[in-house]
């Protein structure tokens, strides 16, 4: 608490008699913080129809493919993509404003550097800011809590701890003692008081509130190159020449604590001979030590960034390539999730405990909780970088916070939308990180990458796999040469490119790339294209419309909302087979149920009985009725049959309108109307970026007019002799919901 109070008082002071300009963002975060909120909206890159796709290597199209959502092409060709395919933008800042670190204890497990810079000027960085915001948090603590994300409820104990967190990470790349990393940290304090002329190729401008990505990593690029470089050159010539001057200040010379620290034992103990190499106090120091984050230092200070360019590459992202190795196992419970929910109905809600609890044999319950484990461990631990970095853009907030046993189950089930995309972006972004080096290293020996495989094939030899402590360190130690000069103190020499190649050979080189495509995908049923599953269904047999009669028997016997659902699921399994199989379009329903598909015993004998005057060509129009009828059924049970669709086309009707709407309900072919505007939506509005081709200001009925026109659909004319022009698409589902209301009061 001494040093911190040290550390504190020291910051205070330089902030307040400083003159130098790049002091003002941490003078606005010590004095006024209210300056330094920003507020900052990103845009999306999406497929065509607006789902997730990831280019590998460079971020730029090489080859087409589909997409794994709406079977759109996809990609490009060299390096030119296809039209209305957005390719990534890597360059955007994805970064969320504000200190989002998080608990000091999260820290621990983190990545160290998420910048172009290294690790020990990265960490000094976040140190000085967080002595800023310490400052403004005992000056003006509502302020500085707004900057916080999530926010705390102590802001200084909260800062405390990421200081002495910040100290710790530092005195661990540096190898030092913590007395003498704060000393090192006095050091740069000193250096800012320093005028602006003393710091050559400092940028002559005034800095405020690094309000964009730019600015920040410019500032940070300046005190970097003005303040800290310098500062770490010959640092153990510097810390030397200031434990001399500690030891010979004598105000504090005197006491026996600084003189067994900083002093020759020889000095105060007299039994002890003089002249000794032996009998010395530099003879017994600790060595410094060893560690990945202080070989990183070593090769920053030794400047061979340039000369293992491979060796610097892997220790910047040496904490997240540790990870690399769960891998397998966060993609065998993809698969094995794939496999229990692949076209169930309905999504599972509940959390990854209540899951765990189901029954099971003992043996798949500890085996999923150990996977399980694994996925929430790496999770947690690459959430930042996913959150910045990753290649697939997660929605605002899935990153912000651990996942725990008690989080919902649809983060681990691997989809393309919705909280599903966690799953998906983490195996994707472990793949990437592992396909990065192997691309460099295939470089680096001037081999090609032909070496290919798929996730599916995915085992523990093939990817970059080592232990810290067992395998990493023991490497480094053995390339590390120990030499004393008379009077001075141990040295330490480590051969860089050894080390370089050593890493290189035993666990980098050899290993195949691993292809995108490939990585388990869940889909539920109401996920599917089903525009481009009903086309696939209409090339390979003729559809007819339902007669009214036969309709009204259907609606007639499946009363009940789970008879519904029942036959729905029924229908829906039949499309996907004649999409891909094709059958003869005459053939009656029941008998490809039964004969064909052999799913007599499995269907609802009562789902048989309605289906007995349908035959194949009525799919379609059997999927549009029971889809309407169930959302029906939802209403009358007061639930919201359009839970997925935007909240812009969710608007309440105004009376006038409903006034209106009524009206025409009153003279329309009610039930084709009910049927046609529900396709529409379900098929239409539920789409990713619906708001970019149907926008909620124009009328619902020119939206709908031309849909019906595509169809070939009579009740197009009625729509447009009589249907309202006031009503919008953004009253789309509040129109449907008014006309099934009409429809149950017509009948009651």
């Amino acid at each position: 608490d001494g040093a911190l109070i040290e550390m504190a008082v020291h910051t205070a002071a330089v902030l307040l008699c400083g003159q130098n300009p790049i002091l003002q963002p941490l003078r606005n975060l010590a004095f006024r913080p209210c300056t330094m909120e920003v507020k900052r909206f990103n845009s999306d890159s999406r497929c065509p129809n607006g789902h997730p796709c990831t280019v590998g290597e460079c971020g730029r199209p090489m080859e087409t493919s589909r997409c794994l959502d709406c079977g759109v092409p996809v990609g490009g060709e060299q390096h030119k993509a296809l039209p209305g395919f957005q390719e990534f933008r890597n360059n955007e800042d994805r970064t969320q404003t504000g200190h989002i670190l998080g608990d000091a204890q999260h820290r621990k497990t983190m990545g160290m550097s998420d910048r172009a810079m290294s690790p020990v000027v990265f960490v000094l960085i976040r140190l000085l800011t967080h002595l800023a915001m310490l400052l403004g948090a005992t000056k003006n603590a509502q302020s500085l809590q707004k900057i916080i994300k999530p926010s705390v409820s102590n802001p200084v104990s909260f800062l405390q701890q990421h200081i002495q967190e910040d100290l710790a990470q530092l005195t661990k790349i540096l190898g030092k003692s913590v007395d003498e990393t704060i000393n090192m940290l006095h050091l740069v304090l000193s250096s800012l008081l320093k005028d602006a002329h003393q710091h050559p190729g400092q940028w002559p401008v005034q800095f405020d509130m690094l309000s964009t990505k730019e600015k920040r990593n410019k500032w940070e690029e300046i005190v970097a190159n003005t303040i800290i470089v310098p500062q770490l050159e010959d640092l153990d010539k510097k810390l030397l020449k200031l434990n001399r001057q500690i030891q010979e200040d004598e105000r504090i010379s005197s006491n026996p604590i600084v003189k067994i620290v900083y002093g020759d034992p020889v000095t105060f103990l007299s039994q002890l001979p003089k002249d000794s190499h032996i009998h010395h106090s530099k003879m017994w120091s600790c060595r410094k030590r060893i560690s990945v984050e202080n070989l990183g230092h070593v090769v920053q200070q030794k400047n061979a960034k340039d000369t293992v360019p491979l060796l610097w590459k892997f220790l910047q992202k040496e904490t997240e390539l540790r990870l690399v190795k769960f891998l397998p196992e966060i993609l065998a419970l993809q698969r094995d999730l794939v496999r229990r929910f692949q076209n169930t109905a309905d999504v599972k809600h509940c959390s990854i405990r209540d899951f765990l609890n189901e029954p099971l044999s003992d043996v798949m319950r500890d085996l999923l909780q150990r996977r399980v484990n694994v996925f929430l461990s790496v999770w947690n631990k690459l959430r930042s970088s996913l959150d910045t970095n990753g290649e697939i853009k997660l929605p605002k907030g899935y990153c912000d916070a651990d996942l725990t046993l008690d989080s919902k189950l649809e983060v681990l089930l691997p989809r393309r939308q919705g909280l599903g995309l966690c799953s998906t972006a983490l195996a994707s972004y472990l793949i990437s990180l592992h396909n990065e080096f192997i691309h460099l290293v295939n470089k680096h020996v001037k081999e090609d990458d032909r070496y290919l495989i798929s996730p599916s094939e995915v085992a523990d030899l093939h990817l970059i796999s080592y232990e810290v402590e067992r395998d990493l360190i023991p490497l480094i130690l053995s390339n590390c040469q120990y030499s004393m000069e008379k009077g001075g103190e141990t040295l330490q020499d480590f051969d860089l490119e050894r080390i370089q190649q050593q890493v290189i050979s035993k666990f980098l080189q050899g290993k195949p790339l691993i292809t995108l495509t490939g990585i388990p995908t869940l889909v539920y049923r109401h996920d599917r294209n089903y525009e481009q599953l009903f086309n696939d269904v209409r090339n390979k047999l003729d559809q007819s419309a339902l007669p009214s009669s036969v309709m009204n028997m259907i609606s007639g016997e499946l009363q009940s909302y789970s008879d519904v659902c029942d036959a729905l699921s029924i229908i829906e399994i039949t499309l996907g087979f004649l999409a891909m199989a094709g059958e003869n379009a005459e053939m009656l329903l029941t008998d490809y149920i039964e004969k064909v598909l052999q799913m007599g015993d499995q269907t609802n004998p009562h789902v048989l009985q309605a289906f007995r005057r349908c035959y194949l060509k009525h799919n379609i129009a059997l999927w549009q009725l029971l889809s309407t009828r169930k959302s029906e059924q939802l209403l009358r049970l007061k639930r919201d049959p359009f839970v997925d669709i935007s909240t812009v086309y969710k608007a309440d009707l105004s009376p006038e309108i409903a006034k209106l709407l009524n009206t025409f309900l009153v003279h329309a072919r009610l039930e084709t109307f009910l049927q046609e505007l529900h396709e529409m939506i379900v098929l239409k509005l539920r789409r990713v970026q619906a708001v970019d081709e149907f926008r909620p200001t124009w009328s619902l009925k020119e939206s709908l007019v031309p849909y019906l026109d595509a169809k070939d659909s009579e009740l197009a004319t009625e729509l447009e002799e009589m249907f309202p022009d006031e009503i919008l698409l953004s009253h789309a589902t509040a129109t449907w919901k008014a006309a099934a209301l009409f429809k149950r009061e017509c009948r009651e």
